[in-house]
């Protein structure tokens, strides 16, 4: 069974910031996921709670294993940007 167990206090604030503040909406979705993870929450209850599979979200909280923080934030994508990420100047 997949589940976080064991957060220090400086992962849960850290955790409860980037869930309140982050820029991007599926860093907060993952940091929340790892919290209620830590509270007893099984995969499959939070896939339904952020709508997503059951695979998406092992991934999230195996990426919290393996890397911490860090495999919580969105890698880099070559290309260009979304045209509704672009900010117009003018």
């Amino acid at each position: 069974m997949l589940r976080v167990n064991k957060l220090t206090e400086e992962e849960k604030v850290t955790l409860e910031n980037m869930k309140k503040s982050h820029p991007g909406n599926l860093p907060r979705m993952r940091a929340h996921a790892i919290l209620l993870s830590n509270t007893g929450f099984e995969v499959q209850e939070l896939a339904e709670i952020f709508s997503t599979c059951r695979q998406t979200t092992a991934t999230w909280l195996r990426a919290w294993e393996k890397k911490g923080i860090c495999g919580l934030l969105d890698k880099h994508r070559s290309g260009r940007p979304r045209k509704d990420a672009l900010k117009i100047v003018g």
